[in-house]
C-alpha cells in the first residue's frame, strides 16, 4: 500500500503525459490547453492594481518632525 502512494505521483505524470501525448487527440488537447493558459495569463496581468504611488501620507507620519527624525505617535504628550 506505501509502494503505491509513494509510486502515485509518478502515475499521475505518466497518465498526464498519455492523455497529452495521444497521437489522435493530443495535439487538440494540447492546443486547448495553451489556449486557456494564455487566457489565464492575460486575465491575470488585466486584473493587476496599477502601480502608481498614493499621494497620501503613510500612517503615522502626519505633523511635522523635528530635523527629520520619525517620532512615535504613541510617545506624544496630548
Amino acid at each position: 500500500m506505501f509502494r503505491i502512494i509513494k509510486r502515485s505521483p509518478w502515475i499521475a505524470l505518466g497518465a498526464a503525459g498519455a492523455w497529452f501525448l495521444d497521437p489522435e487527440q493530443g495535439p487538440k488537447r494540447r492546443s486547448m490547453l495553451t489556449t486557456k493558459a494564455r487566457q489565464l495569463k492575460s486575465e491575470m496581468t488585466n486584473s493587476r492594481p496599477s502601480t502608481t504611488p498614493v499621494q497620501e501620507p503613510f500612517a503615522g507620519t502626519y505633523g511635522t518632525t523635528a530635523s527629520g527624525e520619525y517620532t512615535d505617535p504613541a510617545l506624544r504628550s496630548a
